[in-house]
């Protein structure tokens, strides 16, 4: 018995640790890769259009400055408003400088007259000499001093210019259609000191208006090898060119600008090139010193690759992508970009045609990953239910809600 007991406990046991192996716990499942958006990389004609940080400025600007001295006695303008050209904006008291050209009237009448006697007396003498009743040197004297009345009368007459010059700029007059800014001295005050002429106000032009903006190096240098050697041409495309202007608010300036000029030589410090866009102003809405951002379409791009600007990280000054290639495998690319086209990055160098790059979920990808890629963006998934104990739970269907007791049956109640 004692035997038998023993085989028993041991073929007991051995089934046991047979039954345990088989159901015993395994080991936790592999993830899912992870879900990532894609898109697809696309070859197309484009138009290239660029945008220019610019300040608006007026064709002529001229400050006005008191040229003489004197008390201010008018200043028949309105601050900020228009002015037509040859308005009267200031005037000095003009009644010392009207003085003064009325002596100086006098001393070229004076300076005449003794011209005048001392000619009279040249032709006297000239006879008298011929006839030896007088000696040369009478004569010469004669000469002499007429000579030095016509330098006097010389003298009177630029002292009465300069007298009347001084009264013409007793009247600042406006030198051109614009606007004037505000006036910096006030009626009465003494102006034109010692030291240097006295600023009243600035008047700028403001029909049309300019565009200041500058290109980089890079751009310009683009630009000029599409028309390498046909001077021609590149007048001709750049006449042709139209800009937009944006303007502060956000909102497109209704009118449509032409190129006026590129300044002469690129700016060493910055290494950028002046542009200059002319846009007509009649309503007035620009003002000299606005910020704005001109937009240009320089040319038309054939063939380019694009992709979404969504799709391209930056590290370190290094642009990359995420590209999804055979298997599902995640490939890290750097790539060269170009231009921008609404919300694509025009591509020279890193991908091409057909390609699949990841636009949403990068944070999830990394090179050599395997991945889900998906063409659009998944839908939110709906929150899940609170969770609830074996005894609360909600029946799953109306058949097993009508099965099920309600909730105030309890076996006290029956």
């Amino acid at each position: 018995m004692k035997a038998i007991a023993c085989t028993l406990l041991a073929v007991t046991g051995a089934a046991a640790l047979s039954s345990c192996g088989k159901s015993g716990p395994q080991g936790p499942a592999a993830p899912p890769p992870p879900a990532v958006v894609v898109a697809t990389v696309i070859k197309k004609d484009v138009p290239i259009y660029v945008d220019n940080v610019a300040q608006t400025e007026a064709f002529q600007t001229v400050e006005i400055r008191a040229r003489v001295q004197g008390f201010l006695t008018q200043a028949p303008f309105r601050e900020g408003g228009l002015v037509k050209q040859g308005a009267l904006l200031f005037e000095i008291d003009p009644k010392p400088y009207q003085a003064i050209v009325e002596e100086a009237k006098a001393n070229v009448s004076k300076t005449e007259a003794t011209l005048s006697r001392a000619n009279a007396d040249v032709e006297r003498l000239r006879p008298l000499v011929k006839q030896s009743a007088i000696s040369q040197q009478d004569l010469d004297n004669a000469i002499s001093t007429a000579k030095v009345a016509e330098a006097d009368m010389l003298g009177a007459k630029a002292s009465l210019k300069k007298a009347e010059l001084d009264l013409g700029y007793t009247q600042m007059k406006a030198p051109f259609d614009g606007i004037i800014g505000e006036r910096q001295v006030d009626v009465g005050n003494y102006v034109g000191s010692t030291g240097g002429s006295t600023l009243l106000a600035t008047v700028s032009t403001v029909d049309p208006m300019r565009a200041v903006f500058h290109v980089s190096e890079s751009s310009f240098l683009r630009f000029q090898k599409r028309f390498l050697g046909d001077d021609e041409a590149r007048e001709r495309h750049s006449e042709s060119m139209q800009f937009q202007l944006l303007l502060g608010d956000g909102s497109t300036y209704p009118q449509i600008g032409r190129f006026d000029f590129a300044d002469r030589a690129l700016d060493a410090r910055a290494g950028t090139l002046k542009v200059v866009v002319t846009f007509p102003n009649k309503e007035g809405l620009l003002r000299p010193g606005q910020f704005a951002r001109v937009r240009a379409k320089p040319e038309d791009r054939p063939g380019a690759i694009l992709i979404p600007q969504r799709a391209v990280s930056t590290t370190q000054s290094i642009k990359f992508v995420f590209v999804v290639g055979e298997g599902n495998k995640v490939e890290q690319r750097p790539v060269q970009i170009t231009d921008r086209v609404e919300d694509l990055f025009v591509v020279s160098e890193g991908v091409k045609e057909g390609e699949r790059v990841i636009i949403e979920g990068i944070q999830k990808a990394r090179p050599g990953m395997v991945v889900t890629p998906m063409t659009q963006p998944s839908t939110p998934a709906a929150p899940p239910p609170a969770a609830a104990s074996p005894a609360s739970s909600a029946p799953q269907d109306k058949k097993e809600a009508d099965a099920m007791p309600a909730k105030s049956e309890t076996p006290a109640a029956k």
